[in-house]
């Protein structure tokens, strides 16, 4: 099994398309695989920027829960995810809704409308998304694989490098200060 790196696609669906067209998967009525049994790993940022924010979501959702892919948290998933949480006092949130935040995050609002039925399934999913992935062959993380500060959030992290609730307001607080 061999596997394929792909990162910051930040809502550019037709240069994703392409991509995997280009690394030989193939699109069918359950998504893109791979004749080779390959796997891709998106390593974050699948939102923000581009205008097809939906469309990336879906094409990369549909290859994970088909077993074609496997996606990690970036950045920007997890702005979103801070972005959708109100704060202890329900005074503000996680993610400030600053007009600098707001417009980072406008192309992704633009589609899936804050408060919304499907933004609320959308962050949900975003919440699945492990930190990293580790193979006894080798790791992969959004930006920057540091053990020593692995090891500092993954005190904080299920076994699967899944973020909870705690971890999140702490991370967040902090990168708001």
């Amino acid at each position: 099994m061999g596997y394929d790196l792909i990162g910051d696609i930040h809502g550019e669906a037709p240069t994703l398309k392409a991509l995997l067209q280009k690394l030989g998967y193939s699109e069918t009525t359950s998504g893109f695989s791979h004749d080779k049994g390959r796997t891709a790993i998106f390593v974050g940022d699948l939102v923000d920027r581009g205008l097809w924010q939906r469309e990336v979501i879906s094409i990369v959702r549909k290859m994970v829960e088909a077993g074609n892919a496997i996606a990690l948290m970036g950045n920007h998933e997890l702005n979103a995810i801070g972005f959708s949480i109100a704060t202890a006092d329900g005074k503000g949130f996680l993610r400030p809704h600053s007009s600098k935040n707001r417009e980072q995050h406008q192309k992704f609002l633009d589609e899936f409308p804050f408060g919304s039925s499907k933004y609320k399934e959308v962050i949900a999913w975003f919440k699945t998304l492990p930190m990293c992935f580790e193979t006894t062959d080798f790791r992969a993380i959004h930006a920057c694989y540091d053990t020593r500060q692995l090891k500092v959030i993954s005190d904080h992290l299920g076994e699967e490098y899944l973020i909870n609730d705690k971890f999140l307001v702490e991370a967040l607080d902090y990168l708001n200060e």
